[in-house]
């Protein structure tokens, strides 16, 4: 049985999303931040040893000259563990949907098993996001709420590269402003986060109680991750149920 308020053949709602957002973050909170928390370990523990988390906080403007001969493999090692950990969650949200228990185990399997589509779809639909944003930004912010429901439509349909995109701009169509004030709202709600986060922790790092910095920051991380990755996989569940009739039960028929 299907957990999510279902608006078959309905509008596409801001508030239904948000709400069933939250309600899922909530219920799931262990399993789904644990499987963030997961694919953010590696760096976590790599920024802490070489002393990166410590000098982005007390000295950012040396960050990029100090690590630069590194940055080229941090930035794949990072964008390989971000697409991995979205297709996670996306498959643990539609694990709710029918009311099972979400297996992290059976999360990482999926996530691995999509992982090349994730990446390079991802990845195209950034280069997009990122060329239109340097052009006159108002082209890329489109293009950010047109690929917004990329990464599920690849872990759900597995179109393909391209049709991922396409699918995605489809999907989007006609709801366009709502997903506008939806990102915006998440936005907001991950500037606050970050600036409480950095706030506290400024206080801590470089001292006895630096723990305590990478404690918070992570945590704060970790749970916005989530939060947003969460909002991706029920918006695209929305839409399908909104444009398609599609319901939420039959969306997640595919992993039976």
């Amino acid at each position: 049985m299907s957990n999510f308020n279902e608006n078959v053949a309905g509008q596409f709602s801001l508030g239904d999303t948000l709400g069933t957002t939250f309600n899922i973050l909530m219920k799931r909170f262990i399993p789904l931040n644990l499987i963030v928390l997961i694919f953010q370990l590696p760096m976590l523990i790599w920024s802490v040893s070489s002393g990166l988390f410590t000098a982005s906080v007390e000295n950012p403007e040396i960050v990029l000259s100090t690590y630069s001969n590194q940055f080229v493999w941090i930035m794949i090692v990072s964008t390989i563990l971000s697409f991995a950990s979205a297709a996670a969650v996306v498959y643990g949200v539609f694990l709710d949907i029918t009311g099972r228990d979400i297996s992290i185990g059976e999360c990482l399997s999926k996530s691995l098993s999509v992982l090349v589509p994730v990446i390079l779809s991802g990845l195209l639909a950034y280069v997009i996001i990122l060329l239109g944003t340097v052009l006159l930004v108002v082209p890329g912010i489109f293009a950010a709420i047109c690929f917004f429901v990329v990464i599920p439509v690849v872990v759900v349909e597995r179109p393909g590269i391209f049709a991922s995109l396409g699918r995605s701009a489809d999907l989007t169509k006609g709801n366009r402003w709502s997903i506008l004030g939806l990102f915006l709202v998440i936005m907001l709600i991950a500037i606050v986060l970050g600036f409480i986060s950095n706030f506290i922790t400024i206080f801590f790092v470089g001292t006895s109680l630096n723990v305590i910095a990478i404690v918070i920051s992570t945590v704060v991380q970790v749970i916005t991750t989530t939060f947003f990755l969460i909002v991706g996989a029920v918006t695209y569940n929305n839409l399908r149920n909104s444009k398609e009739g599609v319901s939420s039960g039959e969306i997640a028929a595919v992993f039976d």
